[in-house]
Parts: structure tokens; sequence; C-alpha cells
């Protein structure tokens, strides 16, 4: 396994146990619904997809939906889940700061839901995908970012995120702030071999504060700027909210 290689890919199809993704879809299907009713889009670009959560909710109420990942692993989950459950979604490998001309103006709406936008991993990387998230949206369109447990992640402090256990698999998951980066570790170990199988990964990334991301919004080209709490677009964000999420317009 190379060093450079996230839990992620490496573990990608474990990630849906990993997240809980069965607990959550019903919620997450009630997040999906109100950005439905709140925008009403045809056609719509799951930016991070994963393993397709978010892309296979949206399908499933007759949307149009392409969900891009940089994770081809991941994508392979993703498609076989949809196949599974016969789903008509597309997958296609990409990333947030490269993507084709060809999509240029073809979506009501981009999705990039938890924490996908810190893939992107530097500023520059910010700010190229906020303007490539500009170009492959409709005139009007809409972008609804979000990112988890931002107030959460405290300077020098290993917080914890999240402990999941399945079928006899623990992971643990960490974050932590240090100045301009942020690091988040993730453990897993293994409890049906013996002795225990235990590893640990690292993956550092920029900090993008919500003014940071704001202003690379902004940048790139986006207007009528709200900022939120929630995906169901309630609660207004404030320096003490657990987690922000934007949506801006073409």
């Amino acid at each position: 396994m190379k060093k450079s290689e996230s839990v992620f890919e490496v573990y990608a199809h474990e990630y849906d146990l990993m997240t809980n993704a069965a607990q959550r879809e019903k919620y997450h299907a009630r997040e999906v619904a109100a950005i439905i009713k709140r925008f009403g889009p045809v056609t719509v670009l799951d930016a991070g997809c994963a393993t397709g959560l978010t892309t296979l909710l949206l399908a499933e109420q007759g949307i149009e939906v392409v969900g891009i990942d940089k994770s081809k692993t991941m994508l392979a989950v993703a498609q076989e889940k949809a196949l599974q459950r016969n789903i008509s979604a597309t997958f296609r490998y990409g990333r947030f700061e490269h993507l084709p001309k060809k999509l240029h103006n073809s979506f009501d709406l981009i999705a990039c839901l938890a924490n996908s936008i810190s893939g992107v991993e530097t500023m520059k990387g910010l700010r190229d995908a906020m303007k490539n998230f500009y170009r492959v949206l409709k005139p009007g369109g809409v972008l609804v970012l979000q990112m988890l447990n931002f107030a959460a992640i405290i300077e020098g402090k290993l917080s914890p995120i999240k402990a999941t256990e399945n079928s006899g698999i623990v992971y643990e998951r960490f974050s932590e702030r240090k100045g301009k980066r942020v690091f988040l570790y993730v453990t897993r170990a293994d409890f049906n071999k013996q002795p225990v199988q235990f590893e640990v990964f690292r993956h550092p990334f920029d900090n993008f504060t919500p003014d940071q991301i704001e202003k690379a919004v902004k940048s790139a080209g986006f207007s009528s700027i709200k900022k939120y709490a929630d995906l169901y677009f309630k609660k207004r964000f404030t320096n003490k909210s657990h987690d922000l999420v934007i949506e801006a317009h073409k």
C-alpha cells in the first residue's frame, strides 16, 4: 500500500460501513428532498459522490444526475449499487479542479456535500474548483456546498469525529487543526484477524475557513451567496454553527 493512498481508496468497499450509510440514508433523503424542493433542479452534478448515496437519492426522484469522484474504486462501488437497485445514474472519474469543457453549462445544480471540497487539498485547488463549478452550471444555476464539523476542529487538539463498528471491524476518525492545515486521522482495526490487524491513515489538507470559501466562491463569479447551518436551509450560519452550507447562484 502506498503512503499516499487514502483509507477511502484502499477500503472503498467498506466506506458505507465506515460511515453508517444505511443508517444515514433515511435522514439524508430528507436533506435531498429539501434541496429538490428549494431549487427544483432537472440536472445535477454530485461533486464528490463517493459510493453514490446522494447521487442515487437524486436519481430516484427522476433527476438526471452525474456523480463525479477522484476515486475510481469508490465509483466502481457506486456503479454496482446503482445496478443492484436498478437506478439510472451516471458516474464518472474527475477532479473538481479539472472538469472537462464538454460539461460546461450542463447543470442546474451542483451538490458538493459532506466535506467533499476538502479533497482539493489546497487554496489553489479550492479557487480552481469554484471556477470550474461556475463553468459547468447553466445560467441561473445553483451551487450547494457543505462543510461538516467545522466548529469542532480545535487548534492543536485531536477532536473525535465518529467511531463505527461493523462485523468485527472498528473505524475511528479524528481531526486536528494546525495553523493553515487540517489533519484527518483514521484508524482501522480488524478484530477478525489474530493478531488484530491495525492500520492508521493520515490525510492533510488546507484549513478552509468559511470566509476563505466565500471569497473563492465570489471570485469565481457567483452571486446571491447565503450561508446556512444545515441542508434544510432553515438555520443561518453563525460563528458557533457546527456545520456550514453555502448557497450561491450563477
